[in-house]
């Protein structure tokens, strides 16, 4: 085989091993247990499990990086020991849902507009 061909495939391992990293930060920052975390990835359980053990498949690792960049924000943005409440309280802004249930339902662009909109919010 070609040198590139093994770049390649270097490169794609160390995604999905960060990827799997990826699993914990955004577990922690959102306090979601293990089944909370399958649910808002819309896959189950065990799927989980078996991302930890044989890696994050490679069409689910943009969209755990996306929600860890999420994740970040809130953790950067809220003081970090309220984000778990402050994810799962329903608002009136996301249709009367929670930003867990906004994300696994609609993503997280939907959530990034709602936090834009709550942080630069005035008031009348």
């Amino acid at each position: 085989m070609p040198t590139w061909y093994y770049d390649i495939m270097k490169a794609i391992v160390t995604r999905q091993r960060g990827a799997e990293r990826l699993l914990d930060q955004i577990r922690s920052i959102f306090g979601l247990s293990e089944s909370d975390l399958a649910d808002l990835m819309g896959v189950r359980r065990q799927s989980i499990a078996e991302w930890r053990e044989y890696g994050v498949p490679a069409q689910r690792v943009a969209t755990l990086e996306h929600l860890a960049g999420l994740a970040k924000v809130l953790r950067n943005e809220l003081m970090p020991g309220h984000i778990p409440e402050i994810v799962r309280r329903k608002d009136a802004w996301l249709d009367n849902k929670s930003i867990l249930q906004t994300i696994a339902h609609d993503g997280v662009d939907r959530v990034y507009a709602y936090l834009h909109r709550l942080f630069t919010y005035r008031g009348s």
